[in-house]
């Protein structure tokens, strides 16, 4: 699927006939985060399980345009035990520099309403700048129309509905896991412990806790999971997609099984 510059978007004739052959009942995992952040190589390790799949580069260049869908399902397994045909979504990078926000929004919302597991990609920390980068949640609501049973105004609450389950994924992670009693906690307490309301009366502290807020209402079904870095140095980091199992870190590869 691809986003014109009139905003209208293309499908694919090939993704259509192959969407069209596969049984139900059906469920779907796409990701979404910044780009080049390592989307397109989280996919093809951790879902696909293989090196090479979605498209990976070592160049500052983007490698993936609009929403790409792995040729074949796969078959999966849901919490109650029904087996279902996966279907894997990759996405175009958030805030590449050919690209704006308006643009950004509709990807982004696009992802999130065809999943069934919503993964957002990022890289370092749940930070300020990494729930800042988040702030699409707040054009969610101009790109998605919901009807009411009435006229009634809808409540952000209403939207949850529609609202995959939230799979937060932070990569190249080096942190301790630890509250500010420096007891361990989950990776799940920390997500929760980010998106509490921030202290303060201030014009940007209300727009960082609308952001918060915003994450706690569309996303009722959340989780985190972070990751250490697959490979200590550049090169082979720039080379992930031809790289052997055996040279990426053992505590990568624990994570990803």
């Amino acid at each position: 699927i691809t986003v014109g510059a009139d905003h209208k978007l293309e499908v694919n004739a090939q993704a259509i006939e192959i969407l069209a052959n596969i049984e139900k009942p059906i469920a779907v995992v796409g990701v979404a985060g910044m780009y080049r952040t390592g989307k397109s190589y989280l996919l093809n390790r951790v879902i696909l399980n293989r090196n090479s799949g979605f498209g990976v580069g070592p160049t500052i260049n983007p490698c993936t345009k609009g929403i790409w869908m792995w040729g074949r399902p796969l078959k999966g397994q849901t919490a109650e035990g029904e087996i279902v045909n996966v279907i894997v979504l990759d996405s175009e990078g958030l805030a590449a520099v050919d690209q704006d926000n308006s643009h950004d929004s509709r990807i982004f919302s696009l992802v999130m309403l065809l999943s069934s597991i919503f993964i957002y990609n990022s890289v370092g920390s749940i930070d300020e700048q990494a729930l800042e980068n988040l702030s699409l949640v707040v054009n969610l609501t101009k790109n998605i129309h919901i009807k009411s049973s009435g006229n009634e105004e809808l409540d952000f609450e209403d939207f949850s509905y529609y609202m995959p389950y939230f799979m937060w994924v932070v990569r190249d992670f080096a942190l301790q896991l630890v509250d500010s009693e420096d007891e361990t906690i989950s990776s799940r307490q920390y997500l929760e412990s980010a998106l509490q309301d921030q202290k303060g009366f201030s014009e940007q502290t209300e727009q960082k806790n609308h952001i918060r807020h915003l994450l706690r209402a569309f996303f009722k079904e959340r989780n985190c999971y972070t990751m250490v870095r697959p490979v200590t140095d550049e090169a082979s980091l720039r080379n992930l997609e031809h790289a052997d199992p055996s040279q990426l870190r053992p505590e990568f590869v624990e994570q990803v099984v």
